[in-house]
């Protein structure tokens, strides 16, 4: 227990210093190996090849690359457009689109800051000439934008499979209902509160004067990006493909729209290319030093040593698994989702385990948690990236608006607690 508070501190003490997560996880690993008995330190070339060539993690580059080639080739902005010519007439009108994009949008970047951006750049524009609220505005892109470390095809699913060698597919089918409960209940906040009060979401006046052939020629920006989704999502579902196939898939139909788009030329690929490659480079070197900081936790016998002193806790599995969600919401709040999961993983997920809860459950959970550390200040990445797409935005405005999603992504959790089977329903009939 000493080596591991030490190990921790030490981790926290390099993150406060400014050091990069993957380093200061590597090398507290190496260390931590080397004063235990220099002997151990073989496992660690092992360790690190068996991470680097890990099957379930060529998804990562390919869905990466997915997502950037959709941002890239101006998708969005029109997608957005059409899905708002739908909805704007609902109360909460665009607030409805900015949700509902950004789940779609999830489904084809696995990624959280990427799908806040790529949306934010659509909706900022009619969301600021229409005067809706700017701090709810701003808020629902936020919250929206966590959806993309949640919905399939979740990069950080894929990662925490390939780390305690779970079914990447399991988790992407136990993910389904958890994220459609917690967009239901994104719009249902949004529509309690534009019926409240009107004037936080102007209703827009040229949406009385939308013709239906305008909503059928709409649909042509629209089936383009479902097509990706069910080609994807459902190849996994139905068995026909594994993950890394369907990422592959999700490449070439991504290509396919960008020519059709005219969007597909040298200049964009190539930084659809620099952008996928670094952001991959990043995830896999952190990726690697966790799973040296793992193994490092596994030879000293940590994970068996807190799994047993938790066991012979006379406290009900609820109220240890309540401080392990209390540690999450805190920690999240200054270290970023990916390197949170991955430096916390090899501790908690034995804890978690030996209470008796589900792995699978315990992954969608988990990123449940990391979702509300994108949204709340002071290291909120999607607070900084929705300020960045307008600097004109005050980030307390972002924070403010984004504190009731907050509030309605912990229900969430706390329901899939009391009710288990909304996470593991799917994958036991899958």
């Amino acid at each position: 227990m000493t080596i591991m508070l030490l190990m921790i501190a030490s981790i926290l003490f390099l993150l406060g210093a400014g050091f990069p997560i993957a380093l200061v996880l590597g090398v507290i690993g190496v260390i931590s190996t080397f004063l235990l008995d220099p002997k151990y330190m073989s496992g660690i070339p092992h360790t690190v090849f068996n991470t680097a060539t890990a099957e379930p993690l060529i998804a990562v580059p390919l869905f990466i690359l997915m997502g950037q080639i959709i941002q890239q080739s101006k998708v969005a902005e029109r997608f957005y457009s059409s899905v708002a010519l739908w909805l704007r007439p609902i109360p909460g009108g665009l607030l409805h689109s900015n949700i509902t994009v950004c789940t779609v949008f999830s489904a084809v970047s696995g990624a959280s800051v990427a799908t806040a951006a790529t949306v934010a750049t659509a909706a900022m524009p009619n969301l600021e000439r229409l005067g809706y609220d700017r701090r709810l505005s701003t808020g629902t892109l936020a919250a929206g934008g966590t959806l993309g470390i949640l919905i399939p095809p979740s990069i950080p699913l894929i990662v925490y499979g390939s780390i305690v060698e779970e079914s990447i597919g399991s988790l992407f089918i136990a993910a389904i209902l958890p994220a459609l409960l917690l967009v239901l209940m994104f719009h249902l906040f949004i529509f309690i509160r534009a019926l409240i009060d009107p004037d936080l979401a102007p209703i827009d006046k040229g949406a009385s004067s939308v013709t239906l052939r305008e909503l059928f020629l709409s649909l042509g920006d629209i089936l383009p990006v479902f097509a990706i989704v069910a080609a994807v999502l459902g190849g996994i579902y139905a068995g026909w493909t594994t993950s890394t196939e369907a990422a592959a898939v999700g490449v070439f139909m991504a290509l396919v729209i960008a020519a059709v788009y005219n969007s597909l030329n040298i200049k964009m690929l190539r930084k659809v290319f620099i952008d996928a490659i670094m952001l991959t480079s990043m995830i896999l070197f952190i990726v690697i030093g966790a799973q040296i900081f793992s193994y490092s936790v596994f030879v000293w016998g940590i994970n068996s040593t807190i799994g047993d002193f938790v066991g012979n806790l006379d406290l009900h599995p609820v109220a240890i698994f309540s401080v392990i969600v209390l540690i999450y919401i805190t920690l999240g709040m200054f270290v970023d989702a990916l390197s949170l999961m991955l430096m916390t993983i090899a501790i908690v997920h034995p804890i978690v385990t030996n209470l008796g809860f589900d792995s699978i459950w315990f992954g969608v959970v988990l990123v449940l948690l990391l979702e509300v550390g994108l949204i709340t200040p002071p290291v909120g990445m999607n607070l900084f990236t929705i300020k960045a797409v307008n600097p004109k935005i005050l980030l307390s405005d972002v924070a403010y608006g984004s504190l009731p999603f907050v509030l309605i992504i912990l229900m969430a959790v706390m329901l899939m607690v009391i009710f288990p089977k909304i996470v593991l329903w799917l994958p036991f009939y899958a």
